[in-house]
């Protein structure tokens, strides 16, 4: 019983792993693809009024501008990045206590009680 007990929470362990290893993908891959999905979608859009080259010109003229503009606001390039490090790091401290349930479950112990903490924290500037 004690095996079966072990592999659940081993199982278990690795299906958080899967979701918060995806989640972090997800969270950077949607920030690489948007601006390319945006320009493609714009390069479409100005394409029968004003041809392949000079929309193409038009949309990377709108991307640029709208993270020109997105970089010029105070720390949003920061918190965008922090989030994705924060849920890496709340990913990380989920399978660490699994791993921590199982190690218990080998050695017929009480689980400790382990404190998490994730938090932008701002620094003065």
């Amino acid at each position: 019983m004690k095996s079966l007990d072990i592999f659940l929470v081993r199982s278990l362990q690795f299906l958080v792993m899967l979701f918060f290893t995806s989640v972090v993908f997800l969270w950077y891959g949607v920030a690489a693809l948007l601006p390319l999905a945006i320009w493609l979608n714009i390069v479409e859009f100005f394409g029968g009024v004003f041809g392949p080259t000079m929309s193409l010109i038009i949309s990377f003229i709108i991307i640029a501008s709208a993270a020109f503009y997105m970089c010029k606001i105070p720390k949003v390039l920061k918190t965008f990045l922090m989030t994705g490090a924060d849920l890496s790091k709340l990913g990380y401290a989920s399978v660490r206590r699994m791993g921590d349930i199982a190690a218990s479950l080998r050695n017929d112990a009480a689980p400790q009680e382990q404190k998490v903490e994730i938090a932008l924290k701002d620094k003065p500037s």
